[in-house]
């Protein structure tokens, strides 16, 4: 006995609508869709005072120093304008903003002591790398560009060698990890994997939610961040 056509006609839309749904459940089917969380909004509020230094910048002025790394391609001025000084303003401790270059941070020679650090994508894998050679109060990683491979890390062209990989990639190095760390990152961030695995290695608090590799995730999670530093200084 054939089947009705209506049936089939039935079951193919059936199987577009699954298909539709599966795509729209993997991570690159929910950022077309934006479904990745809401965006973070800068506070409303003064910021703290930016003081420019021949390495970047001091944000605010009291209390202990965190050092701050940006993301690929940013500066101070990347800083400003995803609102740092702002999401600062009353919290109880400065932050020593660094201008760097696109290297990861391998070469990162900190102009000034200090206690904790904070870094967003690049800047991320800079903290915990510093993380992974000495004892800090706090770190707060958000969105770290983690590598499981050389040849995973070769194609950003920002780490020159696998040797240098090798040496500073916080994957690698989770055991010598020992302070206090925060993870932060979207599920439909393309570093999601690296930061997972990261986060349960060290056991870090923080939040693996949904969220993309984006100015409005990382407003979104930059309080809980700055509070996680704050409550450990």
């Amino acid at each position: 006995m054939g089947i009705p056509r209506r049936a089939v006609l039935l079951g193919g839309v059936g199987l577009l609508g699954a298909g539709a749904t599966y795509g729209a459940l993997t991570p690159r089917g929910r950022r077309l869709l934006g479904w990745t969380g809401p965006d973070g909004v800068v506070p409303d509020v003064p910021g703290v005072p930016v003081q420019p230094t021949p390495w970047g910048a001091w944000m605010g002025t009291d209390g202990p120093t965190v050092l701050a790394l940006h993301g690929r391609g940013g500066s101070v001025q990347w800083w400003q304008n995803l609102g740092l000084p702002q999401f600062l303003a009353g919290v109880k401790f400065r932050c020593a903003v660094v201008a760097g270059t696109d290297d990861y941070w391998v070469n990162l020679k900190p102009p000034v002591p200090f206690e904790a650090a904070i870094g967003i994508s690049m800047g991320g894998f800079g903290v915990l790398d510093i993380a992974s050679r000495q004892p800090l109060k706090a770190v707060s990683a958000i969105s770290p560009a983690l590598f499981h491979t050389w040849d995973d890390a070769r194609r950003i062209a920002g780490i020159t060698s696998e040797e240098i990989w090798a040496r500073h990639e916080p994957l690698r190095h989770t055991d010598s990890i020992k302070s206090p760390v925060g993870v932060w990152c979207g599920r439909e961030d393309p570093f999601y994997d690296g930061a997972r695995d990261m986060a349960e290695a060290i056991g870090a608090a923080g939040s693996l939610d949904h969220g993309e590799h984006t100015d409005g995730y990382w407003r979104r999670v930059l309080p809980e961040a700055l509070k996680f530093i704050e409550n450990r200084l």
